[in-house]
């Protein structure tokens, strides 16, 4: 498994090869857990995607920049069009991100060691560019984790934001994180001023209790601020998912656990048939000839009946009952008196392709010509339904396999990262952040 999507594409396929051979309630049931996992909001992935979204002149690029600790958005080869968007991804980041950005339409990407557990997609400014307009930034919502919204103190209210953006999108408020930035252009008490008017407006907008950030991103002459608390948050968020992930990998594991179970193979799906089929098969050709009378008939009968029987029980109720009606007490008989009757006049016949090669269940030199009857009206039907419950056994196997790898990656990464996600060097001497007026550091309002 490289990823938690491939491992629900293959909890998908356990569900699909589970049909006929679960119960349908089982399978229903497991659909309906496995498509519930599929709505969650949110990128479904290792990676925390992040897109950054806000008007003209806001600093969303700047916003990168300082995140990655060099200037990296502005570099043309890599973003020729400033209205086309622009991901900084992790280094060899995970084959779903990449998925997820040929989906988007995200052709410029760049990859960057400080962002280690998260990407950023940095978004066309939304009041400009009639290609990214509310309808296209609703539609990638649910596909990643959040979105940064930059406000810069000029234009903050600006009515085409709120009203035609955020007022619309406001159902989607978890995922939202907003941020004024630039605010090296306001005194210690305008900020304030500022900043309660803004939170006053994105309630009316219907963001109660919003996180919201205070940060000059890029100041002129000196390092930026605000951002290493910005880098706590989604450092935060980042533990949050993680926790999500495991609990989408648990119960996936859970979803295959259940479908195997209902169909017998958690602990194995053979059912023993080649080994037992070749022994009855031996014993039948044996006793039945031109020459056998009712008693060997009756014999040979009640063998292929034994056979059968316990194969059914193994199969599990669904595939029992087609075993059952594969080899009902009607189609036996007639096997064994078309045996009886073709005496040694049948040309030998291969019992099996590749899968009597496999097992060995092709007939030997001088074996019996007329095994090739006794498969072709027995052995081979009961054959191909048995695939399908080997075949769901397989994926099944795969599945809790890919679980429990994609479990044990995410505490890897727990420890190689450590909890950091976006890693910039520090500055010999860290400004402190820009005061409010009533002497505290700004902080963020913290979502309820």
């Amino acid at each position: 498994m490289r990823d938690v999507p491939e491992l629900l594409d293959a909890i998908d396929l356990v569900i699909a090869r589970s049909q006929g051979v679960i119960p349908e309630d089982i399978a229903d049931y497991a659909a309906q857990l496995a498509g519930e996992i599929r709505e969650r909001r949110g990128f479904l992935g290792e990676t925390l995607v992040l897109a950054i979204a806000g008007g003209t002149g806001t600093g969303k690029s700047s916003l990168v920049n300082a995140l990655a600790g060099e200037i990296i958005t502005s570099v043309s080869v890599l973003r020729p069009h400033t209205d086309e968007p622009f991901a900084v991804v992790p280094q060899d980041p995970e084959p779903a991100v990449t998925v997820l950005l040929d989906t988007l339409g995200i052709a410029y990407r760049h990859e960057h060691a400080a962002f280690t557990r998260t990407a950023i997609i940095d978004l066309p400014d939304i009041d400009s560019i009639a290609d990214w307009h509310r309808e296209r930034v609703e539609d990638l919502i649910p596909r990643v984790d959040g979105v940064i919204w930059l406000f810069d103190p000029d234009k903050y209210r600006d009515p085409i934001v709120h009203d035609e953006f955020l007022a619309q999108l406001s159902e989607h408020r978890s995922q939202f994180i907003f941020a004024l930035n630039k605010i090296d252009k306001l005194r210690p008490d305008d900020l304030q001023t500022v900043r309660q008017d803004l939170l006053d407006t994105l309630a009316a907008d219907g963001y109660t209790r919003p996180a919201l950030f205070a940060m000059a991103a890029d100041p002129p002459g000196v390092a930026p601020r605000g951002i290493d608390l910005f880098r706590e948050h989604v450092t935060e968020r980042i533990d949050t998912k993680t926790v999500m992930l495991r609990k989408v990998i648990g119960d996936a594991a859970r979803i295959v656990r259940m479908v195997g179970d209902a169909a017998g193979v958690w602990k194995g799906s053979s059912v023993g048939f080649e080994r037992s089929w070749a022994r009855v098969r031996s014993e039948v050709l044996a006793g039945i000839g031109p020459n056998s009378s009712q008693a060997d008939r009756e014999d040979a009968l009640c063998r292929l009946e034994d056979l059968t029987a316990l194969i059914a029980v193994k199969a599990g109720p669904i595939l029992g009952d087609g075993v059952r009606s594969l080899a009902d007490r009607a189609t036996i008989e007639a096997a064994v008196a078309e045996l009886a009757a073709a005496g040694s006049s049948l040309p030998v016949e291969s019992t099996g392709g590749l899968w009597g090669r496999l097992t060995g269940a092709e007939p030997d030199e001088g074996e019996d010509p007329r095994a090739g009857l006794l498969e072709a009206r027995l052995g081979q039907p009961l054959r191909d339904l048995l695939w399908r419950r080997a075949l769901l056994g397989a994926t099944v196997v795969h599945a809790a396999v890919g679980a429990v790898q994609l479990d044990d990656r995410i505490s890897l990464l727990e420890d190689d990262t450590a909890g950091v996600s976006v890693e910039a060097e520090s500055p010999e001497e860290e400004p402190q952040p820009l005061p409010d007026d009533t002497g505290e550091n700004v902080s963020p309002v913290p979502e309820r």
